[in-house]
């Protein structure tokens, strides 16, 4: 029989992404407003508003609760979690963070000290208790692979763990969803593929044919003009290289080359002469 507290791992690296998420949304909409501020007044105190922001997070999810925001979208919640705890977690989880964003800062220390090889010396020391806390997390990571909760190493440290507040209710799969999105992508392929291959211009053509009165004779054109402000027949741009083939427009040299591949001879859709490749002319009168 499955262990009613057991909560897979998925859902547990998902709660820590969601929160990590919600809290990249926040600092946007942050520094959406700080951009009515003066320039520079708000990044001097970069860090201590990345504090704040988590530590509103903290006070209306673990403070009150026994989960986060990201757990509580996932079902998920806190076990053995106390008052105590919840603020070791938050002091754990966000205290260094600050220290090195504010102990980096060039105006607080850095910028106190003597010589340039004391400041280097001190950033050396900053960036390598910070590689060492990131190498933790990256090796306690496989631990957690191993041992199927805990994600993060300051959840090991508090004696916490991961459980689910939907004990012993069944999962229920619905493939509805899967459906549907199989058979939009298969319907996005089809439009991709079909779509560029019709020729919606001719078939506007023949469209307007049924209703507009077919010419009896055909209108002899010897030569055309091309004016300034002269467009394509077909995509009704300026002309690029601009061709001539009987009727009274212009045409680019790509359309017309392109209409031709397609239908010979092809029938203006403008003036609805019937236009054939070996009357192609490029020199125009201008």
């Amino acid at each position: 029989m499955a262990d009613s507290s057991f909560v897979p791992r998925i859902n547990q690296i998902d709660a820590v992404e969601l929160d990590k998420e919600i809290y990249r949304v926040i600092k946007s909409q942050a520094e959406e407003i700080s951009k009515y501020f003066t320039p520079g007044v708000i990044a001097k105190w970069q860090p201590e508003l990345d504090f704040l922001i988590k530590y509103l997070i903290w006070s209306y999810s673990l403070k009150t609760s026994n989960s986060s925001f990201g757990q509580q979208l996932l079902n998920l919640s806190y076990r053995n979690l106390n008052h105590q705890k919840a603020v070791l977690l938050f002091v754990l989880s966000t205290v260094p963070y600050y220290l090195r964003e504010r102990l980096l800062n060039e105006n607080f220390i850095l910028s106190r000290l003597p010589s340039s090889y004391e400041r280097s010396r001190y950033k050396g020391h900053i960036e390598r208790i910070d590689n060492f806390i990131h190498l933790l997390n990256f090796i306690w990571s496989f631990f957690f692979l191993h041992l199927g909760n805990q994600p993060r190493f300051v959840e090991r440290l508090l004696g916490i763990h991961n459980q689910s507040m939907q004990i012993n209710r069944p999962r229920s799969i619905g493939y509805s969803y899967m459906t549907r999105e199989l058979m939009w992508h298969g319907l996005i392929e089809m439009f991709t593929i079909s779509l560029p291959m019709i020729d919606f211009r001719r078939i506007q053509k023949m469209w307007n044919s049924l209703w507009l009165p077919r010419k009896k004779e055909k209108n002899i054109v010897i030569k055309c003009r091309l004016e300034l402000n002269a467009t394509c027949a077909y995509c009704n741009q300026k002309p690029i290289l601009p061709r001539w083939a009987g009727c009274p427009h212009v045409f680019c040299y790509y359309c017309l080359e392109a209409l031709f591949m397609m239908t010979d001879p092809y029938r203006c859709a403008i003036c609805g002469e019937e236009l054939y490749s070996i009357d192609l002319v490029a020199h125009l009168n201008v």
